[in-house]
C-alpha cells in the first residue's frame, strides 16, 4: 500500500538523535530494559542474523575488549507483499564508526544512486557488474549489500542494522502515533499537511510525512529532514511512560521488521561501552555528480572522493590506511580520467530495474 524510503544526514547536532534512534528501533526495550528483560532477549534472538561478508580486517574485534568498531545502516523499502518476497532496495545507507577510545563517532550518508561495483554479482558476459549501490540488496540481499558498500568505501563493517519501511509503520502502530509538525504544506498518499501545524500522525500517515520529495522545494534535503523528524518522534514517544503498557506490540513489531547481527550480549557490551563516544559527532559528506547511462541517472563518486573517506573512517577504525591503486576503477572512473579501461572493459549499471520506472519509495 505504502512504501517509504530514509535518509542521508545533514546537520551534525542531530546525528547524534539519529543514530540512537535508528538504534533503539533495535534496542526498543532499553528504555523498559529492567522490567521485561526476558521479553526483549527473545525478540533480539529473533531478529538476529549473522551475514557471512567479506573480511577486511587483519585482526578480529570485539566490542567486549572495546575496539573501534564499525556499523551499517539500512533502511530497506520493503512493506505488504515484499516483505514476504524479501524483495526491495537499500534506500537508506549510512556507515558509523565508534571508537570508545577517543569517544567519537563518525557517520557517513552513501547516496542511494552511487555507481558502484555490485560485489558478487556476475553477468555471462563481465566478470564485475556496476549499478546503483541501492540495488545491490535487491539483487543479493543484506550480504551484496554490506559486500558492496565495503568495496565502495574500501571501509571493513563489522555490524549492521536494517529495518524494513513496514516496521516503521508498525511501530507508529504500536506506539498510539506520533506528533508531527510540518515545516510545509502538501499531500501525498491520501495524507495531508499544514505547514506549522502538529498533528498525531499514524502509521501510514508518518510513512506519507517521510516519503514525499517532488512537492518539496528542497528535495531529497527536505526529505530526509522531515525523516529525521520521523525517527526522532518515535524515540521521544518510545522512552514514554505511555509505551510501557504497549511494549509487546512494540517488540511484535521489531521482531517481524528488523534484522541484525548484533546480539543480545553485544547490545549491552555497546550500551557500557561504547555510549560515550556517542556525544561526539563528526560528519561527512560524500561529493559527487551526475552521470547518465542509457538515459539512466547515477551518482558518481570519483575515487579520489572515495579514497578521502576511506582513510578518514580507517583512521577512526585504527587501521592502516589505503593509497590510491588499493581503489578499484571502473568504467565511469575511466571516462573522467582515472585509470584505463582493460580490454574487456566493464558493463555499466543498466538493469532490470532501471527498467522500472523509479518511484519515492
Amino acid at each position: 500500500m505504502n512504501d517509504t524510503r530514509s535518509n542521508y544526514f545533514k546537520k551534525k547536532k542531530r546525528n547524534r538523535i539519529i543514530i540512537l534512534s535508528l538504534m533503539s528501533l533495535v534496542l526498543v526495550a532499553f528504555a523498559l530494559f529492567w522490567t521485561v528483560y526476558d521479553d526483549v532477549e527473545s525478540t533480539l534472538k529473533t531478529v538476529f542474523e549473522d551475514v557471512e561478508t567479506e573480511n577486511m580486517r587483519e585482526e578480529e574485534v570485539s566490542v567486549d575488549a572495546t575496539h573501534p568498531i564499525s556499523f551499517a545502516l539500512l533502511g530497506i523499502d520493503m512493506y505488504g507483499d515484499g516483505i514476504a518476497d524479501g524483495t526491495g532496495r537499500s534506500d537508506t545507507i549510512i556507515v558509523a564508526t565508534v571508537n570508545p577510545k577517543t569517544k567519537e563517532t563518525t557517520i557517513v550518508s552513501v547516496p542511494r544512486d552511487s555507481y558502484a561495483e555490485m560485489v558478487g554479482y556476475e553477468t555471462n558476459l563481465y566478470p564485475e557488474y556496476n549499478d546503483k549501490i541501492t540495488h545491490a540488496y535487491a539483487f543479493g540481499s543484506t550480504q551484496m549489500a554490506i559486500n558492496s558498500i565495503q568495496e565502495f568505501l574500501n571501509v571493513p563493517i563489522d555490524y549492521y542494522v536494517e529495518i524494513n519501511m513496514q516496521g516503521l509503520h508498525d511501530i507508529v502502530e504500536a506506539i498510539g502515533g506520533i506528533e508531527l509538525t510540518s515545516p510545509l504544506t502538501f499531500e501525498f498518499e491520501g495524507s495531508s499537511f499544514v505547514e506549522g501545524k502538529t498533528v498525531l500522525a499514524g502509521g501510514w500517515d508518518a510513512l506519507a510525512f517521510a516519503r514525499m520529495r517532488k512537492e518539496d522545494p528542497e528535495g531529497d534535503l527536505g526529505r530526509q529532514n522531515r525523516q529525521r523528524m520521523v525517527i526522532k518522534a518515535i524515540l521521544d514517544k518510545l522512552i514514554s511512560i505511555d509505551s510501557v503498557t504497549n511494549y509487546k506490540k512494540i517488540l511484535s513489531a521489531v521482531e517481524v521488521n528488523i534484522q541484525t547481527n548484533l546480539s543480545f550480549e553485544d547490545l549491552l557490551d555497546i550500551k557500557s561501552g561504547y555510549v560515550d563516544a556517542l556525544d561526539t559527532f563528526t560528519q561527512l559528506s560524500i561529493a559527487g555528480e551526475e552521470l547518465y547511462y542509457d538515459e539512466i541517472y547515477y551518482y558518481y563518486v570519483d575515487p579520489e572522493e572515495r579514497l578521502r573517506i576511506a582513510n578518514t573512517l580507517r583512521d577512526e577504525l585504527e587501521i592502516d590506511q589505503v593509497q590510491f591503486s588499493d581503489m578499484n576503477l571502473s568504467d565511469a572512473d575511466s571516462s573522467f580520467g582515472f585509470g584505463q579501461m582493460t580490454s574487456a572493459g566493464l558493463v555499466t549499471g543498466t538493469s532490470d530495474l532501471d527498467s522500472v520506472q523509479e518511484t519515492e519509495e
